[in-house]
């Protein structure tokens, strides 16, 4: 039976080891046992197993490319070199977003500091941005404020509920996948940016975005 896929540690700070071992494993299976088939070329049944071990072990390093390829292209959309924080251009650009919010954001009237402590927060939701369900005491300890004190902050200077808030930081950078076709399909971007549910991830990128996600795809 072809054994699991190794599961690899993106934040890992020796992910290339871990990338290179990954896939050094897997190869050395394959030159192990085309080398003893080599020296037993009239065995069939050794013939049989060499080509079941080199296509299992070719599978395993086409999906971890695969996958190296996909982080690749999901991290090269650079979405923390901006001044302002991203929810503000997302404000601005997009009346389904705006009417969203209970209350007339207006940038202009926002402290630096507070400027600087949503741009953080924004860095939390992306850097999390595969998780299903976002921890919002675990989003709060990282800009260190309590849970009470973010649903108020964000409320305050955004007129949004975290969820909300969250939701469309995920859907913005599902937009940006899709624009780059960084993924083959409607389901893998939608796992991209943590909704196990493509159904509605199309129905409330629609509602943010005014199309279906598949629509990219028919360009």
């Amino acid at each position: 039976m072809e054994s699991q896929n190794p599961i690899i540690n993106w934040n890992s700070p020796n992910i290339l080891s871990e990338i290179a071992y990954n896939i050094q494993h897997p190869l050395k299976s394959i030159i192990e046992v085309n080398n003893m088939v080599s020296m037993q070329s009239d065995d069939a049944y050794s013939q049989h197993d060499a080509a079941v071990i080199t296509l299992q072990n070719s599978k395993k390093i086409a999906r971890l490319i695969e996958e190296v390829l996909a982080i690749a292209k999901l991290n090269s959309v650079n979405i923390h070199s901006k001044d302002e924080p991203v929810i503000f251009d997302i404000y601005e650009s997009n009346p389904n977003v705006r009417a969203m919010c209970q209350g007339e954001l207006a940038p202009e009237k926002i402290s630096s500091a507070d400027k600087e402590w949503l741009k953080n927060l924004e860095n939390v939701v992306f850097d999390e941005i595969k998780t299903c369900q976002v921890n919002l005491f675990q989003l709060a300890y990282h800009v260190a404020v309590s849970e009470r004190q973010l649903h108020r902050n964000i409320k305050s200077l955004l007129f949004l509920t975290p969820n909300t808030y969250i939701r469309i930081l995920k859907l913005y950078k599902a937009h940006q996948l899709l624009e780059k076709l960084a993924y083959r399909t409607v389901t893998e971007v939608a796992y991209a940016v943590g909704f196990l549910d493509t159904h509605y991830f199309t129905k409330v990128f629609y509602k943010q975005y005014g199309i279906t996600p598949k629509e990219y795809f028919n360009r």
